[in-house]
């Protein structure tokens, strides 16, 4: 079987359940954001998933980029 995909071999192939099951897809203004929980207050960018080649020149959804979670009011 072949698999004509964008996605990388890590995501359709996990190395473990716990790896895939930490990973998170959230919107932004430039797409979708795969995301992995650090501690509650951050998170690590795994990969940006954007039909737009501009968005991934933008230094916000580097892969390992550290962002901040929003307060829940």
């Amino acid at each position: 079987m072949i698999l004509y995909t964008m996605m990388p071999h890590e995501l359709i192939f996990p190395e473990d359940e716990q790896s895939f099951s930490s990973q998170q897809v959230i919107a932004c203004e430039a797409g979708n954001l795969i995301i992995e929980q650090i501690n509650p207050e951050q998170y690590r960018v795994v990969r940006l998933m954007s039909g737009n080649p501009m968005h991934y020149l933008n230094e916000k959804y580097t892969p390992g980029t550290i962002i901040q979670a929003k307060p829940q009011f």
